[in-house]
């Protein structure tokens, strides 16, 4: 699974198209050109946006044209929502520990209104905004937050988006929730192509985790009246767990915040408390209940539990091995 995630704005998270229109017909307007509909507009427009002007209004400076589009852009009443999917999708992100950013040619003082109006400014660890030619400037981004080209995707909704992750070596994930429609998405060959963002959480979602990065408890010892006969069960026996755990984010993610990672002290003492809690027969459903914890109390990953036993003479010990989810 990705580590660092690259969204665009436009299209990808944010439906501005009808604004955008609007906005870029009152452009051609200034330049005698005729209006366009939705989609004429689809078809005919791409990134970067001084390249389709440039074809389109050949006469124009891009300072005046940039201008005309901001005074449009801030004086329509055309409002803007957030594409389905896209809040859940970025939270989902924030809970698996994975990294967000934000690259836009969007004005930055327009886009962070924007984000912050519809409560997704937070999400992100830094916006990129006000980006002319991604292609040109996502290895600056890359350099910059130190990601690992086969770590990380870039989602976007058009081909300039899609060219931008292959200048970077990374995937390019294409949703067809923006300005190109699937033919036109289709010319930058994407990587992986999904109607929205709620089908890539649920493909993700079956990918298996990075698991170079573990947090392990060795030996942790336990007391639990365990056995198969009532006998063995009457008293306390002393048992060791070795333990596992994949982090819900990257180290290098945490930053020194303990509220990121899994305390041990505290993941230690409630699994102590919950093999005291209740008598048990089977070691197996003991080291279930433990794994079951880490993941659903402690909010790990992926838990590997394996539990020692120390009742046979001739070993020693006997051990179960189990993985949660």
């Amino acid at each position: 699974m990705f580590r660092n995630l690259i969204f665009d704005w436009s299209g990808t998270l944010c439906d501005d198209m009808a604004l955008t229109i609007e906005a870029t017909n009152y452009v051609l307007e200034q330049y005698n050109r005729a209006p366009l509909d939705r989609e004429s507009f689809r078809a005919e427009f791409q990134l970067p946006y001084p390249d389709y002007y440039a074809v389109k209004i050949p006469e124009a400076r891009l300072e005046d044209l940039e201008n005309y589009y901001r005074k449009a852009f801030a004086a329509s009443t055309v409002g803007v929502t957030i594409i389905p999917h896209a809040k859940e999708f970025v939270r989902w992100c924030r809970s698996r520990g994975i990294r967000c950013f934000i690259l836009t040619s969007m004005d930055p003082a327009a886009f962070e209104e924007q984000a912050r109006e519809l409560g997704m400014y937070d999400y992100f660890e830094h916006i990129h905004s006000g980006i002319h030619n991604k292609e040109h400037y996502i290895a600056t981004l890359m350099q910059q937050h130190r990601l690992n080209p086969h770590e990380t995707a870039f989602i976007g909704d058009m081909q300039h988006d899609i060219n931008a992750a292959h200048c970077a070596g990374i995937t390019g994930i294409g949703t067809l929730t923006g300005y190109n429609n699937p033919a036109q998405l289709a010319v930058a060959a994407p990587d992986i192509i999904v109607p929205h963002l709620g089908a890539l959480q649920n493909l993700l979602s079956k990918c298996p985790p990075h698991t170079s990065e573990n947090i392990c408890l060795n030996g942790l010892e336990l007391y639990c009246h365990i056995g198969v006969p009532e006998e063995e069960r009457a008293a306390a026996q002393r048992l060791t767990a070795d333990i596992e755990l994949v982090p819900p984010c990257s180290f290098a993610a945490m930053g020194e915040d303990i509220e990121r990672t899994i305390n041990y002290d505290t993941l230690s003492r409630r699994l102590a408390e919950l093999a005291a809690a209740e008598p048990t027969v089977l070691l197996e459903t003991l080291a279930g209940k433990l794994a079951d914890c880490c993941v659903q109390e402690f909010g790990a990953v992926r838990a590997q539990v394996e539990l020692h036993k120390y009742i046979l003479p001739q070993l020693q010990s006997t051990s179960v091995r189990t993985v949660a989810p």
